[in-house]
């Protein structure tokens, strides 16, 4: 039996939400010619996972990679 890898940091970028503010997503698939498409992380970091805010988290889109700003870590699990 395999053991799942469990993630517990993501990199991930800030976008342009095209509502006024940003996105923080994360690369999921490079097209090539500087396009990407990202999913949006949408909650917060609890001690047990990521606690999901339904509203916008795990939604795909296409943009361009020069759209990502603000390169960083994100934990998945709140520090002790």
């Amino acid at each position: 039996m395999k053991s799942r890898t469990e993630r517990r940091r993501i990199e991930v970028f800030d976008t342009p939400s095209g509502l006024g503010g940003s996105h923080t997503v994360e690369v999921v698939e490079d097209h090539g010619h500087g396009k990407v498409r990202v999913r949006v992380w949408y909650g917060r970091a609890t001690a047990t996972g990521r606690e999901a805010w339904k509203d916008w988290d795990g939604y795909t889109f296409e943009t361009s990679r020069d759209q990502l700003r603000n390169k960083r870590i994100m934990p998945l699990y709140k520090g002790r």
